[in-house]
């Protein structure tokens, strides 16, 4: 699955000939464009020519202009303008296409920034909106979360449990790339073995940076430092730099801080541990 109004064009054979992804969750834009890609593939199966942009290096209208340029050969031309800035003069262009879009041309705009709240006195932005058009994409909740690890572990052949799941967030974090990249690598480390339980995950997470990471961080709060050392050394020996160690040690320095100010919410995985944490240092420690 991608996003369920991009799913019902695919199956409906209504695609947009514009679509805006916004939102803050760009692993999923990203996989809703393979999938729009896939479905507008031709009946021998080729793909549609992929145009990439930045909105850095050209004006919105300009890349609209590129639409009608015809491709001589395949299904059409899938245009991708990523980093839009999604304002006033953007939409205007937007309506003005969308009363005349191109043949055998498809547009997205990756708005990943994009404040709805601001739009939504736009006219255009509501007509985005009625035609199915403007779809969003956002980090997903804790419960969407574990059942989001479960879809993505059956389209793999495999069953997650529940604690499995929770496992593997508690070790990696909530970034869908990065859980992706585990689950895939979960799934082939268990070889024929279906179910994928918290045992497997421990097992491999040993072999993870990202596990090891989150083993140094959880070790901040833990007395003497041997605990300490053993992450850092282990992450050094998997190969990961010394800036990127440090800057993760900040982060969450800076998180403990805001927590114990009152100012940082947390998901409930994350809540407990880091609570227990900060108990343990005082603000001025911290600082």
């Amino acid at each position: 699955m991608s996003h369920p109004n991009l799913e019902r064009h695919l199956e409906r054979k209504s695609i947009k000939p514009l679509y805006v992804f916004y939102g803050d969750e760009e692993f999923l834009m990203d996989r809703a464009l393979a999938r729009l890609e896939e479905g507008l593939r031709d009946g021998e199966g080729e793909a549609p020519i992929r145009v990439m942009r930045e909105a850095q290096e050209l004006e919105l209208p300009d890349f609209l202009a590129e639409s009608r340029v015809a491709s001589l050969w395949g299904p059409g031309q899938l245009l991708v303008l990523r980093r839009l800035e999604l304002n006033a003069a953007a939409l205007k262009a937007i309506n003005a296409y969308l009363d005349h879009p191109a043949a055998r041309a498809w547009v997205v705009l990756l708005a990943e920034g994009a404040k709805t709240r601001d739009l939504a006195k736009n006219p255009v932005w509501g007509r985005l909106q009625r035609e199915e058009a403007a779809l969003g994409f956002y980090r997903l909740k804790e419960a969407d979360l574990y059942q989001w690890l479960n879809q993505e572990a059956k389209s793999l052949g495999k069953t997650l449990t529940l604690a499995a799941a929770q496992r593997l967030v508690e070790v990696v974090g909530d970034n869908l790339a990065e859980l992706h990249q585990e689950l895939e690598k979960l799934a082939l480390y268990a070889g024929e073995e279906k179910s994928l339980t918290p045992n497997l995950v421990n097992q491999l997470a040993t072999h993870s940076r990202s596990y090891n990471i989150f083993a140094l961080l959880d070790a901040l709060g833990e007395p003497g430092p041997h605990k300490r050392l053993t992450a850092l050394g282990h992450l050094l020996d998997l190969g990961e730099k010394e800036p990127k160690i440090l800057a993760t040690l900040a982060g969450h320095l800076r998180k403990l801080i805001r927590l114990k100010e009152g100012g940082l919410n947390l998901p409930q995985w994350q809540q407990q541990k880091v609570a227990q944490q900060a108990k343990r240092f005082s603000a001025s420690a911290l600082r």
